[in-house]
């Protein structure tokens, strides 16, 4: 709204708009501070709105494998071979594996214990657990492969193969709780499948000079020499020390089944058929020999008299049957078998009856031995 002029003299009009004039200066230096605030408040706002903030998680830690090991064990100077078994009447037709009677722990004439291979945590590592499936126990933990673990004579320990330290197995010693490894054969060569003999030595395959031939050595890994020339492997010796079963390609393609005496000499061919025979292994009482066969069709448990007459079938549609090992007291034959896919552990009577099984996939169990 528009003021009229004012009429007052002219000195007191000009000390009026001096004063309005100091006014409107103070009005507007108020109000330019005040802005001044609010734009550096807003500013400080938006800076703290937009700076990225630091993230506090944590980085993920990696999974730390105790190893199994301290490279000393202490060795002993009786290891023993496989166990092995009684006498074997006419097979029937092996049992379903749909139902199978449970497995009591006490069976087998030894601690109840076995150690084996499976691949249930990922690769394949050394297990050990109660026949009735208790007490389930890890002894190995490597990213590399852990196999074929054998117990010693007296169970106090366990020789076994590893890829741990290359790209070729060699031969592992540890105690029979999985403490105190030792690698005993240090080459570039294959050195795998140990079994234990009951004259003190540690009995495995090696191709270090060329072809697999049967070697032994002292559990400490000394003393290492081959046992014969012949492509031979898979060797056990019997329970007197004086003879060698072992798988050999020598007279023909597929695999046969040759005894010996341990320099090689007075060798003689048990199995002659156009499949494949492997694996075998002495009874306790060095009377009879188990073994895996092709001959009808599929890997199959057969059992033998030691001259190799008497040849049976104990197993039938098990998809596939491997590495067989005889109780402690002869009475149970423990070996691998696939008959769902997966391979899984069982036991069955020398006669093919009474047939059981041990793990259930869906991870593979094989290789097993049992602990005296």
């Amino acid at each position: 709204m528009n003021k009229k002029p004012s009429l007052r003299a002219p000195s007191f009009t000009l000390w009026r708009g001096a004063a309005m004039l100091g006014v409107l200066l103070a009005s507007f230096i108020a109000a330019f501070v005040l802005l001044t605030g609010r734009f550096n408040l807003s500013m400080a706002l938006v800076e703290k709105v937009n700076t990225p903030t630091t993230n506090h998680n944590p980085a993920p830690t990696t999974a730390v494998e105790i190893p199994t090991a301290t490279p000393s064990p202490t060795a002993t100077t009786k290891p023993t071979l496989t166990a092995s078994i009684t006498a074997s009447p006419e097979p029937s037709a092996t049992p379903s594996v749909t139902s199978l009677p449970t497995v009591e722990a006490s069976i087998g004439g030894g601690s109840g214990v076995i150690v084996f291979t499976s691949d249930r945590d990922g690769n394949p590592e050394i297990y050990r657990m109660r026949l009735d499936g208790s007490e389930l126990q890890r002894l190995t933990f490597t990213e590399a492969d852990d196999r074929s673990p054998a117990f010693s004579p007296d169970g106090q320990l366990i020789a076994f193969m590893s890829w741990r330290d290359g790209l070729r197995p060699d031969i592992h010693i540890m105690n029979a709780d999985g403490t105190q490894r030792l690698r005993v054969t240090f080459d570039e060569a294959y050195d795998e499948f140990p079994a234990w003999g009951q004259d003190g030595w540690l009995y495995f395959d090696s191709n270090r000079t060329g072809p697999f031939q049967i070697y032994r050595m002292r559990p400490d890994g000394s003393e290492a020499q081959p046992l014969f020339v012949s492509g031979a492997d898979d060797a056990v010796v019997d329970v007197f020390g004086e003879r060698v079963v072992f798988q050999s390609r020598r007279e023909s393609d597929p695999y046969q089944i040759f005894t010996s005496n341990l320099d090689g000499t007075n060798a003689v061919r048990l199995t002659h058929t156009q499949a494949r025979n492997n694996r075998p292994e002495w009874s306790p009482d060095g009377a009879r020999i188990i073994f895996v066969s092709e001959r009808d069709g599929e890997a199959a448990l057969y059992v033998m008299n030691a001259d190799g007459t008497d040849q049976r079938r104990l197993t039938v549609g098990m998809g596939g049957v491997a590495a067989p090992r005889w109780s402690p007291d002869g009475q149970w034959i423990l070996f691998a078998a696939a008959p769902r896919g997966n391979t899984d552990l069982f036991v069955i009577r020398p006669d093919g009856t009474d047939l059981r099984q041990l793990t259930f996939g869906p991870a593979n169990s094989y290789s097993a031995d049992w602990q005296p």
